[in-house]
């Protein structure tokens, strides 16, 4: 007797090709190549090479003034301070850019039931803006994963 089982087709999940939902042509990968990545992976570049330059600073200030033997409390002033020091407005600009541009550039489908935007097949949302309190909410959060 044989032991050849039924094997399941072809699918995304055992399959060599990604799932996606769109096809690119030769020609289209090739001009990919030669243009370089997409404008909204450049502009999400930016916004999280910004966004980890800002959280460094504060995480840099907050061991240099540790090592200082500040209390916490004086810490905490400090960072607060420095926090409050960071233009955000330029931030903000680039993420309401992305958010405004990334499903058309990215291609995105769309839910019919919703309305919304799809990524993966899961709902996309924009990403909120950067506010002094959110910086803040991350630095907290490093710092308490530092142990």
């Amino acid at each position: 007797m044989s032991d050849e089982r039924e094997r399941p087709g072809p699918s995304a999940l055992n399959s060599v090709d990604p799932p996606r939902n769109f096809t690119i042509s030769t020609e289209e990968r090739i001009r990919a190549l030669t243009i370089g990545a997409p404008a909204y992976a450049i502009r999400k570049r930016k916004i999280e090479d910004r966004e980890e330059e800002m959280l460094k600073t504060l995480l840099d200030l907050h061991d240099k003034l540790a090592a200082k033997g500040l209390t916490p409390h004086a810490i905490k002033a400090a960072i607060d301070a420095k926090a409050s020091t960071f233009d955000l407005a330029k931030l903000n600009a680039l993420v309401e850019t992305h958010n405004r541009y990334y499903p058309i550039e990215a291609n995105l489908r769309i839910d019919y039931k919703t309305g919304g935007y799809l990524v993966f097949g899961q709902p996309w949302s924009p990403e909120p803006l950067w506010t002094v309190e959110r910086l803040l909410a991350l630095y907290t959060k490093r710092i308490a994963e530092r142990g």
